[in-house]
């Protein structure tokens, strides 16, 4: 097997309604159902994950908020439609962690930065070409991070005392436009 490079990317957005919508987000996201996950090495604190069932009202607002964003990398990636097959929230109190990780039956990751009190926190890629770890992406809070979902990543482990809150989601884009 030979492996052949195929330039890729990332994007950012900066969600500019985020300091409107931070406190209600989080306030419904503390009264979601969720549960903490340990698996392996793995430690979440706090996720709804294994609540994709039911209803979750921070989600409509969410959704609310990122609609015309979505809209708009639809049409930069020149597609005609999109959806989100799957979202949760997932905090990370001292001592959390996600290993490497990628996400199946899906176009695209997002990650949401709902609270992001430390650079140290954000997600890190990992390039399986050159085989190093990706780590100086300039994501803040307030700020959605979407990038091929193959793509291996992690959260690093909170060394520190601050909370970390995300949203993630899947993403798939369809009817192309060229």
């Amino acid at each position: 097997m030979k492996f052949y490079n195929l330039k890729s990317y990332y994007i950012i957005t900066e969600i500019k309604e985020h300091i409107n919508y931070k406190m209600s987000i989080l306030s419904l996201i503390n009264s979601t159902k969720s549960n903490s996950i340990t698996k392996g090495d793995d430690f979440v604190t706090k996720t709804d994950w294994e609540f994709q069932n039911e209803k979750r009202d921070y989600l409509e607002k969410f959704y609310t908020m990122i609609r015309p964003y979505m809209d708009k990398m639809t049409y930069e990636l020149k597609c005609t439609e999109w959806n989100i097959s799957n979202a949760w929230f997932q905090i990370y109190s001292k001592k959390s962690k996600h290993n490497w990780h990628l996400h199946n039956n899906t176009n695209y990751t997002n990650i949401y930065y709902l609270n992001l009190p430390n650079d140290e926190l954000k997600t890190q890629l990992y390039d399986i070409r050159d085989e190093k770890i990706i780590d100086d992406i300039e994501i803040e809070e307030g700020q959605l991070l979407t990038f091929p979902a193959h793509i291996v990543h992690r959260s690093p482990k909170n060394n520190t005392e601050e909370t970390k809150v995300i949203i993630s989601f899947n993403s798939n884009f369809d009817g192309v436009r060229i």
